[in-house]
């Protein structure tokens, strides 16, 4: 396809080539949320089991992980764990980038962030002072 037969506000063949791979990691998510929540006939007698993980499952999301390059993410609510796949589009493969536990993370009040949760209390007390000035 030359440049001069794509018209402006045409969709590129790249761009619907990166949204079918999006569509598929989402079916991909789904049937491994179906079989690993609670069950494969659990999640069909239930359908919030298979839309959100509910009941304790496993929750699955896709997700663009970089610019060109899409993949899951199992979030397991009991265990306290998290994992991210790739998907590989050369070899039509998922590849584990990365699995960890977050029970010691979700227990910090706060850890590199700004402005910090001190100076947000600080400046709602100063809000509600000049609300009770008026």
């Amino acid at each position: 396809m030359d440049k001069a037969s794509i018209t402006p506000g045409s969709p590129s063949p790249i761009g619907a080539g990166k949204w079918l791979i999006v569509i598929l990691l989402s079916v991909i998510a789904t049937c491994l949320l179906i079989e690993v929540g609670n069950g494969a006939d659990a999640a069909l007698a239930d359908p919030s089991v298979a839309v959100a993980g509910a009941g304790g499952g496993v929750i699955a999301v896709s997700a663009q992980i970089t610019a060109d390059n899409y993949g899951v993410y199992l979030l397991d609510p009991k265990r306290g764990t998290m994992a991210v796949y790739q998907y590989q589009p050369k070899t039509r493969t998922l590849r584990l980038m990365a699995v960890r536990n977050y029970g010691f993370d979700v227990q910090l009040d706060e850890y590199n962030t700004e402005p910090s949760p001190r100076e947000i209390q600080q400046l709602v007390q100063q809000q509600l002072r000049l609300g009770e000035a008026k």
